[in-house]
C-alpha cells in the first residue's frame, strides 16, 4: 500500500441516503462539529499551549542563551500558565510569543491588520494590544486576578468575529 493511499479516506455522502426532512439536522449537526473543533481551547490545545509557555521558560534559561535576552522569570511564567488554565473554552488557543525582555505574550492573529495580543511581565498586570482592521485598535491594561478581564476576553472575540 503507498503513502498516498494510506492517507486518503473514501468520502461518503451521508446526506444523499438521508431523507429530506432530516438532512437539515444533520447539517446542523455536522456544521455544529466542524465548528468546535475548528475554533474551541479544547483540553489537548490548552495542554499543548501550557507546554509551549513551559518549554519558552526552560529555553529562555539555558546555557548559550543570547546575552541580549532577558530569561522569563518564574511568575511571568506562572501569570501566562494560570492566565491559559482560565481561558473559556469558547476561545481559541492562542500562539506563545518570547519577548527578548523577558516578558511573554499570547497572540491571538488572524492577519497583519486583525490579531490581538496579551502580554505577561511578572509584574501582576497583563498588558494588551489590538488591531481590527485599519485604524481599529485598542490596548490598555489589567490586573492579574483569578478571572480573566472582561475587556480582554471581548477583544480576543472581535479578533474572530
Amino acid at each position: 500500500m503507498s503513502t498516498a493511499a494510506a492517507y486518503s479516506y473514501p468520502i461518503v455522502d451521508l446526506l444523499g441516503h438521508a431523507s429530506p426532512s432530516s438532512q437539515d439536522a444533520v447539517s446542523k449537526i455536522v456544521r455544529d462539529t466542524s465548528n468546535h473543533f475548528e475554533l474551541p481551547a479544547t483540553r489537548q490545545k490548552k495542554k499543548e499551549a501550557i507546554r509551549a509557555v513551559i518549554d519558552a521558560y526552560v529555553r529562555s534559561h539555558q546555557a548559550g542563551m543570547s546575552e541580549d535576552a532577558t530569561p522569563i522569570s518564574d511568575t511571568t511564567h506562572k501569570e501566562a500558565i494560570d492566565f491559559l488554565r482560565r481561558l473559556p473554552s469558547s476561545l481559541p488557543i492562542p500562539e506563545v510569543v518570547i519577548e527578548p525582555d523577558g516578558d511573554l505574550g499570547l497572540e491571538w492573529y488572524v492577519s497583519n491588520y486583525c490579531s490581538f495580543v496579551v502580554g505577561f511581565s511578572g509584574k501582576g498586570i497583563i498588558s494588551y494590544a489590538g488591531l481590527f482592521g485599519r485604524g481599529r485598535k485598542t490596548y490598555g491594561t489589567e490586573f492579574v486576578s483569578e478571572s480573566i478581564p472582561r475587556v480582554i476576553v471581548e477583544n480576543i472575540r472581535r479578533v474572530f468575529a
